[in-house]
């Protein structure tokens, strides 16, 4: 009974009774869904022209820096470590050094050139009261070998003076002295010009003999000229530049130059 009562559909609802005749009806209303779909991707358009543009190029630049800087890296490091093995000298380690291999080396030679001589004798005898007669000896050497140095022994850390503002290191050393000690003759380089005898002399060979022995004082005096010691001290100024420029190399690199003098008036 139960299941036949709750199958019977339920009755219908009574219908609106009918407006009266010129009597206000309300219009219906009519709801209407607006779209979202367009604003949604304006919106994400937007958004991607704003953001996403930029973002995209700084993605790329970055790829590209991220791509080259183990080579920018690799580049530093070994410019820095180049930087830091490469040795730097200051001014007081290149003194140092300098006074020690000068020391050491004693005397530089500076110039090494030949001069030649010529020397008359003349040797007159007198004995008993008598005249026996004038040896006259006329000898000369070409090509005789003579060098300048400049004395190194004395040179102390106070012969160097640097000038900071403008970069340059002076050193004074004593000036270039003829080395008597070195003076070279070659025997066979040796002509005898002249030779005579007295008229009761027979010895005229010792006579010949004791002009040669005068030979090497008249080649310290050729070689003594002003203009030789000239020469010779513009050839110290360039030795001692050379003496010194491996010592110089790490200071030439921060533009310091090295200017060489003489303790003398002349420079």
């Amino acid at each position: 009974m139960s299941q036949q009562i709750s199958n019977v559909p339920p009755p219908p609802l009574p219908a609106p009774p009918p407006a009266a005749e010129g009597a206000f009806q309300p219009m219906p209303i009519i709801v209407k869904k607006a779209s979202t779909a367009w604003a949604v991707a304006a919106v994400f358009i937007a958004a991607f022209l704003i953001v996403g543009i930029p973002l995209g190029i700084t993605f790329i630049l970055w790829s590209r820096a991220a791509m080259n800087a183990p080579t920018q890296l690799g580049n530093a490091m070994r410019d820095l470590a180049a930087d830091v093995l490469q040795p730097r000298t200051t001014v007081n380690e290149f003194v140092f050094a300098s006074v020690q291999d000068m020391q050491r080396q004693q005397k530089l030679v500076v110039l090494q050139t030949t001069v030649d001589a010529d020397v008359t004798r003349e040797e007159g005898s007198t004995s008993w009261g008598m005249y026996w007669g004038t040896n006259v000896a006329r000898v000369a050497v070409h090509g005789a070998h003579v060098q300048y140095y400049i004395d190194l022994t004395t040179l102390s850390t106070g012969d160097f003076i640097y000038d900071a503002p403008a970069k340059t290191l002076t050193v004074t050393l004593p000036p270039p002295r003829l080395d008597t000690s070195m003076v070279s003759i070659d025997p066979g380089q040796i002509q005898t010009l002249d030779l005579r005898g007295g008229w009761m002399r027979w010895n005229k060979e010792e006579t010949r003999d004791n002009a040669i022995t005068e030979l090497r004082p008249k080649i310290i005096i050729e070689a003594s000229v002003p203009l030789m010691q000239k020469e010779a001290r513009e050839a110290g100024q360039e030795a001692v530049t050379r003496f010194m420029s491996p010592l110089m190399t790490n200071l030439s690199k921060e533009g310091i130059t090295l200017n060489v003098r003489y303790r003398d008036a002349r420079g």
